[in-house]
């Protein structure tokens, strides 16, 4: 394997070294590499939502293109359900090699241009992971959370200074990696005031706690596609909205879920950021979110036409591409509310066989989700529903798989998954109430499927009683009874 990997990478570097005659005048770019355990036939290349390049694996799982006239920045490379993102200038060669049984973790750069990939995605799965092991730090009050990040954020600061004396980098690598360490670090301060108990008016925030907005790019353009980037502005947005909220209304009245919290939100949004591309992913996931979770067909109309209104654009773009699918959510959830009946889609069942999930509900039912890109989805969904079994023995349990994949990989997912579940039923041979969704794509549009945690309770008519309660809601109890 080895032995490949460097003739693969020889190959590659030898076509951009016999290509050009003055290196100098090189404008574009190579990207190569090798999925291991591929979930689809294919890989895509993209820049700013608009497709580069749809490139198939051949026999050995790998693929190779040149980007012509590259612009320097971040291109995104998908793969079945799997994103990442590649930062690509002129002259770059890079072999990427990925697993995608754990596709983020195993994901490696080789080639003219992969030291500074290979930092960032070091970097991204470093503090991806810290996050989950996290909690501690947040319990922290707030001058010893500030002071314990900013010394996590000066050794990261170090490191890269350390990193960069030794390698020969660009300018924009070094200015996407001080951003990138930035963002991090603010996004935790962000985030902090929405942990529990870290909002009491008895507890004193240092004066310089949020310095670091005096110096924010709301319209950065090279990072509009960047993902720590995002991670930090949603936090941002979140908190500011906050502030704004409780000028003119009482702390009490506070849920993240409140149109008029959300509608500050979008304003400020509108207020401050100019570029449309930057503007357009803010305010559709917001909005996408809002619709998703909203109770009364009111609320969901005031967010969704208020939306419309600081997103008018006539351009055919990714600006346009986002105004489509907030537009087809909503209508779907519309058709979704309490009482109106369940959309007939199609299943495919552990033999393999499709039915249709009206022939699956002749009792009160409860429909729930998960997803191999959720790696605790499957595990905490089963477990709870074990626990919902034995209080409601009367109600039929339906787990549906939502990711577009081979009838084989999903019943090894589960094969694989059972033996992370205590529930009894998940290690039977022949999984019992396990489905897939036939067609993801179709299915989910009409189902309004954004977050893996929607639930969906019918009654023995396919009535809708509830279409998107949290599975681990503290008020799930009422909403079965």
């Amino acid at each position: 394997m080895n032995n490949m990997k460097r003739i693969f990478g020889f190959l590659l570097l030898s076509i951009i070294l016999c290509d050009c005659q003055n290196q100098r005048d090189i404008t574009y770019s190579y990207i190569g590499g090798e999925i291991i355990n591929p979930t689809d036939k294919k890989i895509t290349i993209f820049k700013s939502n608009v497709i580069i390049d749809t490139l198939f694996l051949d026999s050995n799982n790998r693929f190779i293109t040149k980007i012509e006239s590259t612009v320097p920045g971040f291109y995104g490379f998908s793969h079945g359900n799997e994103y990442q993102l590649i930062l690509l200038e002129p002259k770059d060669s890079i072999t990427l090699r990925v697993n995608t049984l754990d596709f983020d973790e195993s994901l490696s750069f080789s080639g003219l241009g992969s030291k500074k990939n290979n930092y960032l995605i070091n970097l991204f799965t470093k503090y991806e992971n810290s996050r989950r092991n996290s909690s501690n730090l947040y319990k922290l009050n707030p001058t010893s959370f500030k002071n314990k990040l900013d010394s996590i954020k000066l050794n990261e600061i170090k490191l890269l200074k350390s990193f960069t004396s030794s390698t020969p980098i660009s300018t924009l690598f070094k200015g996407v990696a001080i951003h990138t360490i930035e963002y991090i670090f603010n996004s935790k301060k962000e985030a902090y005031r929405f942990i529990e108990l870290n909002n009491s008016d008895d507890i004193l925030y240092p004066k310089d706690f949020y310095d670091f907005r005096k110096n924010i790019n709301y319209n950065n353009t090279l990072l509009q596609e960047f993902y720590h980037y995002y991670n930090f502005l949603f936090p941002h947005f979140d908190n500011l909205a906050y502030e704004e909220f409780i000028k003119t209304n009482n702390k009490k009245l506070f849920k993240k879920d409140n149109t008029k919290y959300n509608l500050i939100k979008l304003n400020l949004i509108d207020s401050l950021v100019t570029n449309q591309e930057i503007k357009s992913r803010l305010t559709s996931f917001i909005t996408r979110r809002f619709l998703s979770f909203s109770k009364t067909q009111g609320e969901a109309n005031k967010i969704y036409n208020h939306y419309l209104n600081i997103n008018k654009t006539t351009s055919d773009s990714s600006k346009n591409y986002q105004k489509k699918r907030i537009t087809t959510l909503f209508n779907s959830l519309k058709k979704l509310k309490k009482g109106k009946k369940l959309p007939i889609i199609e299943l495919i069942n552990s033999n393999k066989i499709p039915v249709n999930i009206n022939n699956l509900i002749n009792d009160k039912s409860l429909i729930y989700f998960w997803s191999q890109n959720s790696k605790n989805s499957f595990k905490y969904s089963h477990n709870k529903v074990k626990e919902l079994k034995n209080k409601y023995p009367n109600i039929n349990f339906i787990s549906i798989n939502i990711d577009n994949i081979s009838n084989d990989k999903w019943l090894n997912k589960l094969k694989i998954n059972s033996s992370y579940c205590s529930c009894s039923e998940c290690k039977s041979k022949t999984p019992i109430n396990e489905f897939k969704l036939r067609n993801a794509e179709i299915a989910k549009r009409l189902l309004g499927i954004q977050y893996i945690r929607k639930t969906i309770i019918v009654d023995s008519k396919m009535n809708i009683i509830e279409s998107n309660v949290n599975l681990f809601s503290d008020n799930l109890d009422n909403i079965i009874n």
